[in-house]
């Protein structure tokens, strides 16, 4: 009978239980398929452990901020549900006054909510699978992969997750259901229509007064945060723009209503139309009450949209451009000595050798090993594995990077626009005062003829830029327009009008930054006063063996173990700590970075960030949306009496739609409005530091984030309206 009953009530609340229906749904859809995403690396060729490890951190990832995203959810559905409570206390009086004891009251509540649960669990659980399936091809769209045999794919533990988070918020709500019903009054359940929520009125003047001092505090905190640059997230100057944020948001909710009223009630000629002082009279009790709610609200949608944005920004930041990134086989870096009491800033009379002194004192038999090999790390790699080398490598070129004396980075910036300066030196504190970068034209042109480009030609007293990094290209350019003159070991140099784009290593990024190409009779006069290289790095291309990227990347690794066992004495710093073997060792061989590997860490990460951005955005969207519809549809169910009394005195229901209309957009869209006067802030500063610089288009991920926003967003907005409507309608027909 409860059953049955409980059933009836469910269809014939229909309307009241839409909003909340849909907000199961949607967060039951996306919690299963973003937790069911490390089950779709089955559908895919994994091979290598660094492909399934970047699953599993995807995975793990996910998981960890599914935790927030359950708690948002939880708060969200009981808060929804509150709004139900409320609607119904007549009904719950009723059914009390007909001789119901409260505890069978409570019983239909629990057998609602278990009916709504369970039905909104089953269809969600479904959409979700259905949405998981669809973002396999997302994953491999992301991986640069194909999908050879598709299977639809079942995570049980994603189910088993989902199931557990919501029923445990389910029973959190029949808690709260059944501790509400029983704790109301039978008076206060059939009077529930009848009362009225007080309203704050706030003197006019001190709104207009707050309203002034929330847009100061505001225009204050943009300026700190284009101040900072959000470089840093403990810079003073970001945490000022974060507290003024709040506080202009807050002080501007809180002020907003009196303030429009003082100024609508003024203008008489657009005050005394139609039925807009009963829709300002709404808007503004609203506002004044929920005020605290909106600057919630706008805060969430200013993280929601901001995370969206900047999320799909970062994609094409870190993994752009990966292939051209990496365009040999593999690189082996040797960082020969990693300076830490000697600066790496020496002007001309310092000694070019004193490098070479301190390794030397440091580590002699390290020292002693690149000596006899002239710093050739193929040379030691090939004496010690001579067959797996040749089975292994088919070509490979070496270039070493040397400090020029005398020459700093920052005699370069005194030539070009001092924000493209500072641009340049926000990537560190001292790259103006360091030395620049010299390497060799035949090294240079030996690892262009890797990939198959053409040998490069100098004049005497001629060198060139080589840089490829977006971040420095300005500077580049700019240097190479000048055509300074350098004075290098003696030799003028000036620098040709030219800059040679080209990558000297595999790596996450475009890495070649600000490298003067010199002539070899430069370098060997380096050589010769006692120098030795900063970094070398060996670019090898794999032998047409047969064998996979994978198993050429363990052969190579097994090479680099050949050459400097693990017992090697002597140097123990650096770069000590990475998850490998000679982690220690700065020569031969510091690290290693494979094509394979690097393209599948981006496809990793291009997967982990898109799925973060995209999990937080639409879960905040869904929240602050659901709070705001829910909040709009309790004020209409609070004003159906006055809809009614317009009625009576001739409003057609045409008007009272109108102006219905009005409430909801400007409730929608004034928390909306502000967060994006937030989101052009934050973002316009991030693309000035970050994308332009990184020569990464922010169309693209704004466009996204707009999407987004008007399909859960307004998709929210026009339900909340059509509900309302409906509710307004029906008392009028009713009548």
């Amino acid at each position: 009978m409860l059953l049955k009953l409980a059933w009836r009530n469910i269809r014939h609340s229909v309307r009241d239980y839409t909003i909340y229906f849909l907000t199961l749904l949607f967060g039951v859809a996306v919690f299963y398929a973003f937790n069911s995403v490390g089950s779709q690396q089955i559908l895919f060729d994994i091979e290598s452990q660094s492909d399934a490890d970047m699953f599993e951190m995807t995975q793990q990832f996910l998981g960890m901020f599914s935790v927030l995203i359950a708690v948002v959810l939880g708060f969200l559905i009981l808060y929804s549900n509150g709004f139900l409570i409320r609607r119904r206390k007549r009904e719950f009086g009723t059914y009390m006054l007909l001789g119901m004891p409260a505890g069978q009251v409570s019983r239909i509540m629990l057998a609602e909510t278990v009916l709504v649960g369970l039905l909104s669990l089953v269809i969600g659980l479904v959409l979700g699978f259905l949405l998981s399936q669809g973002m396999s091809f997302v994953t491999a769209a992301l991986f640069g992969a194909t999908i050879s045999n598709y299977q639809f794919v079942f995570s049980p533990d994603a189910l088993r997750v989902t199931v557990l988070c919501f029923v445990g918020i389910y029973v959190v709500v029949a808690l709260f259901n059944t501790f509400t019903v029983n704790r109301q009054q039978l008076i206060d359940l059939l009077r529930a229509d009848a009362k009225n929520q007080k309203v704050a009125v706030r003197n006019p003047w001190v709104c207009l007064v707050g309203f002034i001092a929330s847009i100061g505090i505001l225009a204050y905190a943009y300026q700190q945060l284009i101040a900072s640059g959000m470089v840093m997230l403990d810079d003073p100057q970001f945490i000022r723009a974060t507290i003024g944020m709040l506080v202009g948001t807050l002080l501007f909710f809180w002020s907003l209503a009196g303030f429009i009223i003082a100024v609508l009630t003024r203008a008489r000629g657009v005050y005394l139309r139609g039925l807009v002082p009963f829709t300002v009279r709404q808007i503004a009790s609203r506002v004044n009450t929920a005020f605290l709610s909106l600057w919630v609200v706008c805060v969430m949608l200013f993280f929601s949209i901001t995370a969206f944005s900047v999320g799909m920004g970062l994609v094409q930041v870190l993994t752009g451009n990966i292939e051209e990134a990496n365009p040999y086989s593999a690189t082996l870096v040797a960082q020969v000595y990693n300076e830490s009491a000697v600066s790496s800033v020496r002007d001309q009379s310092a000694a070019v050798d004193e490098r070479a002194k301190a390794m030397q004192a440091a580590a002699p038999e390290r020292y002693a090993q690149g000596m006899s090999h002239d710093w050739d790390m193929a040379s030691v790699l090939r004496e010690n594995a001579p067959e797996l080398w040749a089975q292994t490598v088919a070509r490979s070129a070496q270039i070493d990077t040397y400090s020029a004396p005398g020459i700093t980075y920052g005699m370069l910036f005194d030539r070009v626009d001092e924000a493209v300066a500072a641009r340049i030196d926000d990537l560190s504190d001292h790259v103006a005062e360091s030395n620049i970068g010299v390497v060799s034209l035949s090294q240079a042109n030996a690892v262009r003829a890797l990939t198959g480009e053409p040998a490069l030609q100098l004049d005497a007293g001629e060198c060139i830029m080589a840089n490829n990094m977006e971040m420095t290209r300005e500077v580049a350019d700019v240097v190479a327009a000048e055509q300074p003159t350098i004075e290098l070991m003696g030799a003028q140099l000036t620098y040709r009008d030219e800059v040679v784009s080209v990558q000297f290593q595999d790596n996450a990024l475009a890495s070649t930054a600000l490298i003067t190409i010199v002539p070899d009779d430069v370098i060997d006069e380096i050589v010769v006063a006692g120098a030795i290289p900063l970094q070398c790095w060996l670019n090898v291309m794999y032998a047409d063996n047969g064998a996979t990227d994978i198993a050429n990347d363990e052969a190579l690794a097994q090479i680099v173990a050949a050459a400097q066992p693990l017992d090697m004495q002597g140097f123990e710093t650096g770069y000590a700590g990475r998850d490998n073997p000679y982690a220690s060792l700065l020569w031969p061989v510091t690290s290693i970075y494979t094509a394979h590997e690097m393209i599948a860490q981006s496809g990793g990460l291009k997967m982990l960030i898109t799925y973060l951005a995209i999990y937080i955005g639409f879960i905040f969207l869904i929240a602050t949306a659901a709070v705001l519809a829910v909040q709009q549809l309790s004020q209409t169910a609070d004003s159906l009496p006055r809809y009614r009394m317009l009625s009576r005195i001739g409003c057609s229901q045409r008007m009272l739609s109108r102006a219905l209309l009005v409430q909801v957009l400007v409730y929608f869209l004034l928390p909306l409005g502000l967060a994006l006067c937030h989101v052009t802030c934050a973002v316009g500063v991030l693309t000035d530091k970050l994308f332009t610089a990184m020569g990464v288009p922010v169309d693209g991920p704004v466009a996204l984030a707009a999407a987004l926003v008007l399909v859960v967003y307004g998709g929210y907005l026009l339900v909340t309206y059509l509900t309302s409507r409906s509710a307004v309608n029906g008392m009028l027909k009713a009548r």
